[in-house]
């Protein structure tokens, strides 16, 4: 089924191949604030920019996991910051909730400094934030990734394979045991070449997992010439980067769960993530949500996307870490009480998101509970 999308930045055509939901449950369409790449894949069921119900996102992650139940482990899934980093924590979770599994572990790139070892750089070529860190795992995990049979790398969507091939072929390198790899994605964009292509450089099997596979094609218009707000940097202070939240793995299953949070005074509640900071204030909504809480999850970002389409809103601020980086919420909630999640309380003072939101503004230190 043929699909044609026009954006300030440029026309938008799509073949969509196969999907197991409409692309149009999936995904929205919008123009990036970025001469690199005009068109933006704005997800639906992602709770980024669009807000989205938990249990919509946990319905994703259990389609997506339904593939992975019999891959060989231990099993290692990373998630593309920033993204994917719920996503991939997410899939993970799912996974493990229906097989009981114990060989998991959850890692996700990183923009973030820590004063710790790295294991590999590399970089996305078409992002505002190019670079990517992936750390040394923990101690308590290495054993698990040199034994490591099963490599789940996630993103929201594949493109081109770019940035997961080379990944790939770097983690097979430092993990020799790995011998078969899964892309897991909401929706892929690459051909039948572009595949085989990937499964030549890696030299292992790889599988493609996703809920909608087709191809697009982009004519840009020349007369959208956007700026963009000042190249993000890599590096901010390490005081203020968690590792704990999966930066250099955690253990996904029954232990690793949210067990208490703010209370809501309101029935209708949005939580805020903040960047990389997804999956623990997500398991945090969801359990809002079971309660009877008619609940939104979403995230700020540093993606600068055009308003219009389904881009209603989009506030502007500095990062809650210090490092003077453009970030943004689109979509901001209105008319509900706001939660808004941090890897700890007090980034909050950092920025003047809190004051734009109004409304119930709540920190979280990561694995250690919330603060009000």
């Amino acid at each position: 089924m043929s699909h044609t999308i026009h954006l300030a930045a440029g026309t938008l055509t799509i073949e969509v191949h196969q999907a197991l939901l409409p692309l149009h449950d999936l995904l929205d369409f919008a123009s990036r604030i970025n001469p690199k790449r005009g068109y933006l894949f704005v997800s639906k069921v992602l709770g980024k920019h669009i807000p989205c119900q938990p249990s919509r996102m946990r319905d994703i992650y259990n389609r997506l996991a339904l593939s992975l139940l019999e891959i060989p482990g231990p099993a290692i899934f990373i998630g593309m910051a920033e993204t994917a980093t719920g996503l991939g924590a997410g899939v993970a979770d799912s996974l493990v909730r229906r097989t009981q599994r114990c060989d998991i572990v959850f890692q996700h790139t990183t923009r973030h400094s820590l004063p710790v070892s790295e294991w590999m750089r590399f970089d996305e070529a078409h992002s505002h934030a190019p670079e990517h860190i992936l750390y040394l795992p923990l101690p308590v995990f290495r054993e698990r990734f040199s034994q490591a049979q099963t490599l789940v790398l996630v993103d929201d969507e594949i493109s081109t394979g770019r940035t997961l091939r080379e990944l790939s072929y770097r983690v097979i390198q430092a993990l020799p045991h790995i011998r078969q790899i899964m892309l897991v994605s909401i929706v892929n964009w690459l051909s039948p070449a572009q595949k085989q292509v990937f499964q030549e450089n890696v030299n292992r099997p790889v599988s493609f997992v996703s809920l909608l596979e087709g191809v697009f094609s982009f004519i840009p218009n020349l007369e959208f010439s956007p700026s963009l707000p000042g190249k993000a940097r890599l590096f901010q202070p390490a005081r203020h980067a968690c590792q704990q939240t999966g930066r250099r793995g955690i253990e996904i299953g029954e232990k690793f769960q949210v067990s208490n949070g703010p209370y809501p005074k309101e029935r209708k509640v949005s939580v805020v993530g903040t960047g990389e900071f997804q999956f623990q204030p997500f398991l945090w909504a969801e359990q809002l949500e079971r309660k009877g809480f008619d609940v939104l999850f979403q995230s700020t970002t540093r993606s600068p996307i055009r308003v219009g389409g389904p881009i209603g809103e989009s506030l502007s601020f500095k990062d809650e870490y210090g490092g003077g980086i453009h970030t943004y919420l689109h979509n901001p909630p209105r008319g509900r009480e706001v939660i808004i999640a941090y890897e700890f309380a007090e980034l909050a003072r950092n920025h003047n998101l809190p004051e734009q939101l109004g409304g119930s503004i709540w920190g979280a230190a990561a694995n250690t509970g919330w603060d009000g």
